[in-house]
């Protein structure tokens, strides 16, 4: 893979989290694609459709506002090519509040894959976001 595959996949980390800030449902829908399944301290959810996906995030962002999480970064910091257009991505998040507080990071690790240019997310792992100390 290219250093400017690269780096598109860094813009396409950074975007989902902007999207993430927007609270802009579609937008993180739009780049998580189906099916999809993901990973976090309670287990492993497997979801194939849109009203399912529409609700995790909504049940996520309902949660992280419940913390007084105001905005969050994702940082790339490994990129691992797979076959096939894929990569396997190591992100670092970090929320924060209003003020711009950290309120927890935590690393995502990520599989993606690459239809026409656009990435998407297959395999999300937050795992690491259960270990946060609220």
């Amino acid at each position: 893979m290219s250093a400017t595959s690269h780096a598109a996949i860094a813009d396409f980390i950074a975007g989902h989290a902007d999207a993430w800030n927007a609270g802009d449902v579609e937008a993180i829908a739009d780049g998580m694609g189906l099916p999809q399944m993901i990973a976090d301290g309670a287990g492993t959810t497997f979801i194939e459709a849109d009203d399912e996906l529409d609700a995790w995030i909504d049940d996520r962002l309902a949660r992280w506002e419940a913390h007084g999480v105001a905005g969050v970064t994702a940082v790339v910091e490994q990129i691992e090519d797979l076959p096939d257009d894929a990569a396997r991505v190591t992100s670092r998040w970090r929320l924060v509040d209003g003020e711009g507080a950290t309120l927890a990071t935590f690393v995502s690790i990520d599989t993606l894959a690459c239809d026409e240019g656009d990435w998407y997310f297959v395999v999300t792992d937050v795992a690491g976001e259960d270990g946060a100390e609220w």
